[in-house]
């Protein structure tokens, strides 16, 4: 149980104060144990990123499977839907996984900038792979789906970067405007 409140309260702090603001000694103590004990756990502190940065991946892909596996009546209304999902998934509580994958992405420790990148892109090529075959069969035959699948990572990743830095009203401004163009844009390619 302690190992999993460890890397719980972690993430938050991760999560709050990035790589270099989070010490195990505050972690050690949200927890209630003494910073000794995390070291029967983690190696270091950099052992315990990384296995908080591969948990909160691989939950996050399972959760990009669990959505993608769904039935898709309508490309627009479902592709629009994910990207909702993903916005509250990112407010819905304190050091969630999208927030923490996401920051990471963006800002990784240095020396460690590497390791986290490669981990952080098997989130974002899933993702990708699983955006691309939403677009498969689903879309006019004139629009090349690997540039459909394309376009629609590139707005994501605007998207991304207002959820960190712009909040919630430019994340909205920038939804709005870029989902209408990039769907006209689809229909008139």
């Amino acid at each position: 149980m302690t190992i999993n409140q460890i890397k719980k309260v972690a993430l938050i702090q991760f999560t709050e104060k990035g790589y270099e603001g989070t010490s195990l000694s505050d972690i050690a103590q949200e927890v209630g144990i003494k910073k000794q004990s995390i070291y029967s756990h983690f190696k270091n502190k950099d052992e315990l990123f990384l296995t908080v940065t591969h948990q909160a991946i691989n939950e996050e892909i399972e959760f990009l499977h669990d959505f993608f596996i769904q039935k898709k009546p309508d490309l627009k209304d479902y592709l629009k839907s994910f990207i909702v999902q993903i916005k509250e998934r990112y407010i819905q509580n304190e050091g969630s996984n999208i927030e923490f994958l996401l920051r990471i992405a963006y800002m990784p420790p240095l020396h460690l900038k590497d390791q986290v990148i490669k981990n952080v892109n098997q989130y974002f090529f899933e993702l990708e792979d699983l955006v691309n075959k939403s677009f498969l069969n689903e879309i006019d035959q004139s629009v090349k789906v690997n540039n459909a699948t394309l376009s629609f990572m590139t707005m994501l990743d605007g998207l991304f970067v207002a959820l960190i830095y712009g909040g919630m009203e430019r994340f909205e401004q920038k939804f709005k405007a870029s989902w209408n163009i990039y769907w006209q844009g689809l229909l008139h390619s």
